[in-house]
């Protein structure tokens, strides 16, 4: 399958679009998948950004089941802003189905906002109890400095920072901070920006290492 399903699912606050590639969000799932998290909503994040794509293609290409989603506000998901609070509880509303439908180990990678929310799910998911677990986060130029992490809300997931040292969006050195803080594996370049313009490339194989050394793919 290399062209999404698409699905309109309820949500928190009205319908979440969602789209699966290499799985059916709606219908039985592998015991093994990934989920994707988009960049700020209000600065033109979608589940279409270009680095979200880039993560799932690897994905597809390794047979690895995939869903991302638009959060509330985006596309066709309806509801507003709420400043990363219903963003999270969008994040977890579609992690609950995806475990209702099969899955048993969950993979999360986010981009910038996505890369905070991501990370503030795997806390959510144990305080829920939420019966998953999480065996990877890729979080690429989490934004750290307007959506901080507690190291705390990790636990034991293995995580990965991926980030340009010439981020004009997301100071470099908070991101750099946050990754040694959390005990991270830590992949950064000279360039590339915060949308990795031109190095989309590098970004892909990157993440495919990434999958390859963890057994995950």
């Amino acid at each position: 399958m290399n062209t999404p399903v698409i699905h309109c699912i309820d949500g928190p606050v009205g319908r979440i679009e969602t789209a699966s590639l290499l799985c059916d969000l709606l219908q039985p799932m592998p015991e093994q998948a990934l989920l994707i998290l988009h960049p700020h909503p209000l600065y033109g994040g979608t589940m279409s950004n270009k680095v979200v794509t880039t993560i799932a293609r690897v994905a597809r290409d390794a047979g690895l089941a995939t869903i991302a989603f638009n959060f509330r506000g985006v596309g066709l998901s309806e509801g507003v802003w709420d400043h990363g609070k219903g963003e999270l509880m969008d994040a977890f509303h579609v992690a609950s189905l995806m475990v209702r439908s099969g899955v048993s180990r969950l993979c999360l990678a986010g981009f910038s906002f996505g890369g905070s929310i991501a990370a503030r799910l795997i806390q959510k998911i144990g305080n829920e109890g939420l019966n998953v677990e999480v065996i990877d986060l890729i979080q690429v130029a989490p934004a750290v400095e307007n959506f901080p992490i507690e190291h705390s809300v990790l636990a034991d997931v293995p995580r990965t920072v991926i980030y340009n040292e010439d981020d004009e969006v997301v100071d470099p050195r908070a991101i750099r901070a946050y990754a040694i803080g959390v005990h991270a594996e830590l992949i950064q370049a000279t360039t590339g920006g915060h949308f990795f313009h031109g190095e989309l490339t590098r970004l892909k194989e990157v993440i495919s290492s990434h999958y390859r050394r963890r057994g995950i793919l």
